[in-house]
């Protein structure tokens, strides 16, 4: 069994949380149908639905969250420098400029093509795609480092497309308030015994960092 090593909080807001109903939202009932069944292709269509609908007002809410990105800030610090990184679930590209200063080929891809409509176009090493997580256009072992800020993810594409040595960084805005939410020791279980784990709590959120060792 894999050990996760936590690290000291961070970036500690004094602000309460927003209160987003996690439990009983409609994508936290499909991430669980997703985890329970990968292939449950239905689930997998009313999350992206959910997306869509969900990006109009999308920005204007998050620039009243200070501590978003708080958690994807403390992982970085924590990560190995890579030359390529891959966003899953990027959104409109909240976290998008932070992986843009930090490689110098970022691959940011979400499913929801409204979502992707909204994102920045003017970072420099970004280039933007309409992705599905479950086949991802990659060749094997090609990929430094895999971030996903409130995402989505798909072990056996993630364990495929990374380098040897290379890490995943899986982060949420609100930890377990957030609808796409899965608990720190859970998600290490799901990738399997060959990672090594970091992990700290930074803002309102949580941040995992999986370091790949065989």
């Amino acid at each position: 069994m894999t050990l996760v090593h936590w690290h000291e909080p961070t970036h500690r807001p004094t602000e309460p949380p927003p209160d987003l109903a996690a439990d009983t939202h409609r994508s936290r009932i499909a991430l669980e149908r997703i985890l329970a069944d990968p292939h449950d292709g239905e689930a997998w269509t009313l999350l992206s639905a959910y997306y869509d609908e969900a990006a109009d007002g999308w920005d204007t809410w998050v620039r009243t969250q200070p501590w978003y990105l708080a958690p994807v800030q403390a992982g970085l610090g924590h990560a190995k420098p890579a030359r390529t990184v891959l966003e899953v679930s990027c959104g409109s590209g909240q976290a998008t400029p932070l992986l843009d200063a930090y490689a110098r080929l970022v691959l940011a891809t979400d499913a929801s093509r409204v979502m992707l409509a909204d994102a920045p176009r003017t970072l420099r090493h970004t280039h933007y795609a309409l992705v599905d997580v479950r086949r991802l256009p990659l060749r094997t072992g090609s990929i430094d480092l895999i971030v996903g800020l409130n995402a989505v993810p798909h072990v056996d594409e993630f364990a495929r497309v990374l380098a040897p040595r290379g890490q995943l960084l899986w982060c949420t805005s609100f930890g377990a308030g957030t609808p796409l939410y899965i608990e720190v020791e859970r998600f290490v279980h799901l990738m399997g015994p060959d990672w090594r784990a970091d992990a700290g709590r930074a803002g309102h959120g949580e941040w995992l960092l999986l370091t790949r060792v065989r």
